[in-house]
């Protein structure tokens, strides 16, 4: 029994560490292909060594590749593995230092600086670490200076557009006053002259007594004028007598 205890023991034991070397030689391809540059062949063979065993150096090194081929959501995922299989500070130092990276790549300053800092915390003498740290911090005052400087431009151009409409609006309204204040003038004048006119025309058609003022009947005219006046009254009377000798009485009421 003891005997076939040892030789289970021994087949484990062969099997897994020609399971090891197998991940390992997929590594060292992947390195080699990662040194000229290949970095998609360096991710296929990184893959293979990570779907053989993962560890720390297969899930930091795929970082790299997917880093080189500019898909940084990915790399951040296998830096993030990475952090939590390593196993030294120094290790989670460096993963942290390459997951910044890949956040400021991935344009999110925020996370980069974080990233930064647990990367500093973790090893102080990261001096990388330190130098992108401070670089991602200058980066973000001056992309908040830049912020406020348009704000206040923004701001202003804001003011000076509201000034010149109100300077316009003003203008308008000086203009429609003055335009009112010109048209009463001219319908008032107009009025003048259209009561000028009228009373005018009212005097022209009056009577003009001076007229007969200025006029002045001569003794002979005068005579002539008494003597029809008194043969037209004379006529009257006569017409008078005979339409009254003519009348006939009325007839007794009963």
């Amino acid at each position: 029994m003891k005997h076939l205890f040892l030789i289970v023991c021994s087949f484990f034991f062969l099997v897994q560490n020609n399971f090891g070397q197998t991940a390992h030689k997929y590594l060292l391809e992947g390195d080699q292909k990662y040194k000229t540059a290949d970095f998609a062949g360096a991710e296929e063979a990184y893959r293979k060594a990570d779907q053989k065993n993962s560890t720390l150096k297969s899930s930091y090194n795929l970082g790299n590749t997917t880093y080189k081929q500019e898909r940084y959501s990915e790399s951040i995922d296998y830096y993030l593995n990475a952090a939590r299989k390593a196993e030294t500070n120094e290790q989670e130092s460096d993963a942290f230092y390459n997951l910044g990276g890949a956040h400021f790549q991935n344009q999110d300053l925020e996370e980069a600086i974080e990233s930064f800092k647990q990367a500093v915390k973790l090893n102080p003498n990261n001096k990388e670490a330190k130098y992108n740290l401070a670089i991602a911090k200058e980066i973000k005052k001056q992309m908040m200076q830049q912020e406020q400087e348009q704000e206040q431009q923004e701001n202003q151009e804001n003011q000076d557009s509201e000034e010149q409409q109100e300077n316009q609006e003003q203008q308008e309204n000086q203009e429609d006053q003055e335009q009112q204040e010109n048209q009463e003038q001219q319908d008032s004048e107009e009025e003048q002259e259209s009561k000028q006119d009228s009373t005018q025309q009212i005097q022209e058609s009056q009577f003009d007594s001076t007229r007969l003022e200025k006029q002045e009947l001569d003794s002979l005219d005068a005579a002539k004028l008494l003597q029809i006046i008194q043969s037209e009254e004379q006529k009257v009377q006569e017409k008078l007598r005979k339409f009254n000798s003519d009348r006939k009485k009325p007839d007794k009421d009963w």
